[in-house]
């Protein structure tokens, strides 16, 4: 009996000591960059040491010998010297104004299938897909065609052997969960759900109250693994009343409220990927760089490559 006891004893202690442990690989975030320029041999790109980068390519991307080469160079850049893992998330054809109208309107199926097979060919190494970007955004045509969107991802998951998929890749809009509603009663089996929170970084308040984001609603929607697939700092944003004067010290706020926000809901959170790196010079109605036009970097790019320094038991790159 004394021996059983003691059993139980040693078990429970050892319990004790793993609860007390810190967080395992298993449970890290891993860290990556949203960027659609070629920015992977600048100097600060390569101190932060990520092995991640997201790009968004319109859906036709391979059919079309311009886009085509855009993407072409980035990619190639994106594996020199350290190789990063590449997301694509496809998005409305290049040159589309009115995506709902016309040419710009929601692919058919079978036009998405010959343009997903046309992008396997060619790019047969690429295997994390989101198989559309924002789909519950009003400027896309999937915003009202939650079914459409699911069928897409069908489609990229049936004949993607091998890869990462992102299910759905919504932004924190008031309609997310009655669209992914619709969206999973179309859906086979999906495991993995983005999400663009910024409302959750970055709050801004209507009405005497701060809106509500998306990161929790999300949680409670879907079962499986989130990404956080677009997430980051303001520093500007023209059509939000709050963020049209600039400042880098807010964004750093929002990037600091991302970290935490990721470190908190590491069991179902297992990637974040920041947007953007570097602003775009010029006129300009959303800025998110981590480094200035000029080049120079913002408080927020120090943020993000301390806390990959200092949080490895939570962060990896």
């Amino acid at each position: 009996m004394r021996r059983v006891v003691l059993i139980l004893a040693l078990s429970l202690t050892a319990v004790g000591v793993g609860a007390l442990e810190p967080a395992t690989s298993s449970a890290k975030v891993a860290v990556g960059i949203g960027e659609q320029k070629v920015v992977f041999q600048n100097p600060l790109f390569k101190s932060l040491k990520t092995k991640r980068a997201r790009y968004v390519a319109p859906w036709n991307v391979a059919q079309k010998k311009k886009d085509r080469a855009v993407f072409d160079a980035w990619y190639k850049a994106s594996r020199t010297g350290r190789k990063q893992e590449v997301l694509v998330a496809f998005n409305i054809a290049s040159g589309c104004k009115r995506p709902r109208r016309g040419r710009c309107g929601l692919p058919s199926v079978k036009s998405y299938a010959k343009a997903f097979r046309a992008f396997r060919k060619r790019y047969p190494r690429i295997k994390v897909i989101s198989p559309w970007n924002e789909a519950n955004h009003r400027s896309q045509p999937t915003f009202k065609r939650p079914k459409r969107a699911a069928q897409y991802y069908n489609y990229v998951r049936k004949h993607c052997k091998g890869c990462k998929i992102v299910a759905a890749d919504v932004i924190d809009e008031t309609n997310m969960v009655k669209w992914l509603t619709v969206f999973k009663r179309t859906a086979r089996n999906p495991r993995i759900w983005g999400l663009h929170n910024y409302r959750d970084t970055n709050p801004r308040r209507k009405g005497g109250k701060t809106t509500a984001g998306g990161t929790k609603r999300l949680l409670r929607t879907v079962r499986g693994e989130v990404w956080m697939t677009e997430t980051g700092g303001l520093v500007f944003f023209k059509t939000v009343s709050k963020f049209r004067k600039p400042s880098a010290k807010r964004a750093n706020t929002a990037i600091k409220r991302m970290f935490r926000l990721a470190r908190g809901n590491r069991k179902r959170i297992k990637r974040v990927y920041i947007y953007n790196f570097q602003a775009s010079a010029g006129p300009t109605q959303f800025d998110a760089g981590l480094i200035r036009a000029d080049g120079k970097a913002r408080t927020g790019y120090n943020t993000v490559k301390r806390t990959l320094r200092t949080q490895k038991r939570y962060f990896k790159r």
